[in-house]
């Protein structure tokens, strides 16, 4: 409900307009346009082991399956360039031999280069690679526990294809090569077995383009904006608090030692999903960010009789940096210092193993961009990554589950309440 709160907000705030605009000229209020849309994706080939009843080891190829998604991105540097996230609405399962087999992707970024830029009637080659979990998980209904292992892995597939511009509207047909589709896989408590997930994708799209921007053009060119700026500063009321609303994804980005050495046959646990909430405050003359705010989320598995369950409860506060503004395009870094409560547990065989948790102080890095046209602006868009990488729950003398994650938040929309009030400078 909270995604599709943001969507709806981020189309209602969204002027409906032509999108090629950067065909006339490149300037920074044409250097990025707002998109949504739906992609039906396909997969080929494939293939899984398994144990039969006998012990023996089995084969077993994966169906092809359709998947729908929603498209929320843009795109960048004038048409040369296209972002966004595809979040699938449905999955399939096969159930094969007494197998249920769950293969999907989970929430991919993809990231995709146009050599010739997106224009008007025409139709435009692109290249690129995204960043794509997958999940797998096979349960084998010949055993007492039946679930095996949740195999979550990203990798980076080859992407290419064609996209058709009419106006507002983006056609596309794309395939991707995911070439380390091989995989280890724990198909009993001891036997591990080399799998293949699906190789090659297909997928089918259409997007509908938002034009944000380009209405404050006129006043940049004319020296207005820089003018209300300046006054604006100087008087201090560029500095303010914000709001920051947006959906992140916690990549758990490594294996516990508990597990290495205790329960070989559960790999790193799977992506969590949460809601990312901030208040900041916002210094205009040195570009400074300042922001505190709240996660909490977690991440369970039930393999072969072992459940295991993380909660991770942070407060955070966190200063970046601005380090340049290019046409818009503003990347920023700083640390991050977060209060932490973490948590696990485990049943193993239906008995209590572990129940723990720990508070603790974490550090970590906070880096992205913003989409910025000017520097009063009420509202804006932010990418965000926060990465720590030394956060973990001892829970031995010499074993750990590691919180080791990179949360992406990859649309997040800043609002400045003080620049919604006060519109006009007073000399």
């Amino acid at each position: 409900m909270i995604r599709i709160l943001t969507i709806l907000g981020l189309v209602g705030i969204a002027n409906l307009c032509y999108s090629q605009v950067y065909t006339e000229k490149q300037t920074r209020h044409r250097f990025a346009q707002f998109n949504l849309g739906l992609d039906f994706q396909s997969n080929f080939g494939g293939s899984t082991k398994y144990l039969d009843q006998q012990g023996n080891t089995q084969s077993l190829n994966l169906n092809s399956n359709y998947s729908p998604r929603f498209l929320i991105g843009g795109t960048h540097f004038w048409g040369h360039a296209d972002f966004y996230i595809a979040i699938p609405v449905s999955s399939s399962t096969l159930k094969k031999n007494n197998q249920e087999v769950t293969a999907l992707r989970g929430v991919e970024t993809v990231f995709k280069y146009y050599p010739l830029r997106i224009e008007n009637n025409k139709i435009r080659p692109y290249i690129g690679t995204s960043l794509a979990p997958f999940y797998f998980e096979q349960l084998n209904n010949n055993f007492q526990y039946p679930s095996g292992p949740e195999l979550n892995h990203t990798n980076f597939p080859l992407l290419g294809g064609l996209t058709f511009n009419s106006k507002n509207h983006l056609i596309e047909l794309g395939v991707a090569w995911n070439h380390q589709n091989e995989k280890d896989y724990y198909i009993s408590r001891t036997q591990k077995e080399k799998i293949n997930t699906p190789p090659v994708y297909a997928t089918l799209s259409y997007r509908y383009m938002l034009e944000t921007t380009l209405s404050a053009e006129k006043n940049w060119e004319s020296g207005r904006t820089k003018e209300v700026t300046d006054i604006l500063a100087a008087k201090g009321r560029l500095n303010g608090f914000y709001l920051g609303a947006g959906i992140s994804s916690a990549f758990w980005l490594n294996k516990s030692s508990y597990n290495k050495v205790n329960r070989p046959y559960i790999g790193k646990y799977s992506t969590s999903i949460m809601p990312d909430f901030t208040l900041g405050y916002y210094i205009h003359k040195p570009d400074i960010n300042s922001a505190i705010g709240y996660r909490g989320y977690s991440s369970s598995t039930d393999t072969y009789g072992t459940i295991q369950q993380l909660n991770r409860k942070s407060f955070l506060f966190e200063v970046t940096k601005n380090l340049f503004d290019y046409h818009g395009f503003v990347p920023f870094v700083g640390p991050t210092i977060s209060y932490e409560n973490l948590s696990f547990k485990e049943d193993f065989e239906s008995q209590r193993a572990f129940d723990i948790n720990d508070k603790k102080l974490g550090y970590g890095l906070t880096f992205g961009w913003d989409i910025r046209p000017n520097r009063i602006q009420p509202w804006i868009l932010r990418t965000n990554l926060r990465w720590y990488p030394n956060l973990f729950l001892k829970i031995s003398p010499n074993e750990k589950i590691s919180f080791d994650n990179l949360e992406f938040n990859f649309i997040q929309l800043i609002i400045y309440p003080n620049r919604m009030i006060k519109r006009r400078p007073n000399r």
